[in-house]
């Protein structure tokens, strides 16, 4: 039980600090270069895609095997609510797309949790409806997530990067 009780700290901790500090690492990550710049924004896409995937598993990994349910999958969702959230400020992304897998989780442990059914068949086959009429908005969200990344990506490509200096305005008065 502390071991949760620690989790659920670290993970309102998170949520809290990522609501107060708004970084953006893409920013920080690359400066303007005319050849490698496509490379740069396709590497920023994958590590927002990874960082999107680690924060679905990796409070799977970090719960006791040994939970009730009843406190392990609200402690997941907890975490996965944190970590998707540093993503999100991390890379300026739309919140909704990004947690719409976190929503279709939630949604499925509903239905798997109804108590009215008559059998396990019936059951697993309310499970598997379910999944099929999320996956087009799940696969909806990611492409909005695709089109968010790649929008602000392009428009940050224009502003100046740390550590670049800027001609200063009155060089432009002279040509």
């Amino acid at each position: 039980m502390a071991v949760i009780l620690i989790q659920s700290a670290i993970y309102l901790g998170i949520i809290a600090m990522t609501r107060f500090a708004r970084p953006s690492l893409s920013k920080l990550c690359y400066r303007r270069s005319d050849k490698s710049i496509n490379l740069v924004q396709n590497i920023l896409k994958l590590v927002a895609l990874w960082s999107i995937l680690a924060a679905y598993t990796t409070p799977f990994f970090i719960i006791p095997h040994t939970v009730h349910p009843l406190l392990g999958w609200p402690l997941y969702l907890l975490g996965v609510f944190a970590l998707c959230s540093i993503a999100v400020n991390a890379f300026l992304l739309p919140m909704l797309p990004v947690l719409m897998l976190w929503l279709g989780i939630t949604g499925a442990l509903i239905v798997m949790a109804f108590p009215w059914y008559s059998d396990g068949v019936v059951r697993a086959l309310c499970v598997f409806g379910y999944a099929f009429c999320a996956a087009p908005c799940v696969w909806a969200s990611m492409t909005r997530i695709m089109a968010g990344l790649h929008q602000s990506l392009e428009r940050e490509a224009f502003l100046p990067r740390l550590g670049e200096s800027s001609p200063p305005s009155w060089f432009n008065k002279l040509y």
